[in-house]
């Protein structure tokens, strides 16, 4: 049962990527070879399949960084930047330059990913304090870190600014971490 609603997810994805919001549940029936009756079985709506698809890749990406977190040969600062900008392999080829798509159409599935980014921000602050009192950062309130890396981040869902540049989110993600680790500064 939990290996065709991943597999669902996993086409909802697919087929984002490749159609933005104009995908149907016939798409995902076909893409997968089952029957639309099949997908509802699973999922009572599109809704309801968008939310479930949200939690899922932020679950992905929640074991990514307790990944991160056990690593012990990489530096502090280093493993902060990871973390930030955290996102598995399997969910790298998601196009998440469109999110900003669902702003309107769906906001409850928006607000999710929202919510998501704003939470769990425990480990990552622990770190942020721990490489401030070490001297490896210069000691700014960790509040600000925060709201800065978040307003970025949600910044970059909630427009069409990335996906006009041709820049991907993965490449945005590490040029925000890099200007807030070490500046603009030449």
């Amino acid at each position: 049962m939990e290996n065709i609603r991943q597999s669902i997810m996993d086409s909802v994805i697919n087929q984002f990527n490749q159609k933005g919001m104009k995908f149907t549940m016939d798409d995902i029936a076909r893409d997968l070879h089952i029957s639309k009756k099949t997908i509802y079985r699973e999922y009572d709506d599109k809704d309801e399949l968008f939310l479930a698809t949200v939690d899922y890749g932020f679950a992905a990406i929640k074991q990514k960084e307790a990944e991160i977190l056990k690593e012990t040969d990489i530096d502090i600062v280093e493993k902060i930047s990871r973390l930030v900008v955290c996102l598995p392999d399997s969910y790298k080829n998601i196009d998440f330059r469109k999110v900003y798509l669902l702003r309107d159409k769906y906001p409850e599935v928006y607000a999710r990913v929202t919510k998501h980014i704003e939470s769990d921000w425990e480990e990552t602050e622990k770190l942020i304090v721990r490489a401030m009192d070490e001297g490896k950062l210069r000691k700014v309130p960790v509040s600000v870190v925060k709201l800065t890396i978040e307003g970025a981040i949600e910044k970059f869902l909630s427009s069409d600014e990335l996906f006009k540049s041709d820049i991907t989110y993965e490449e945005s993600l590490n040029q925000m971490i890099d200007i807030i680790m070490n500046g603009i500064r030449a």
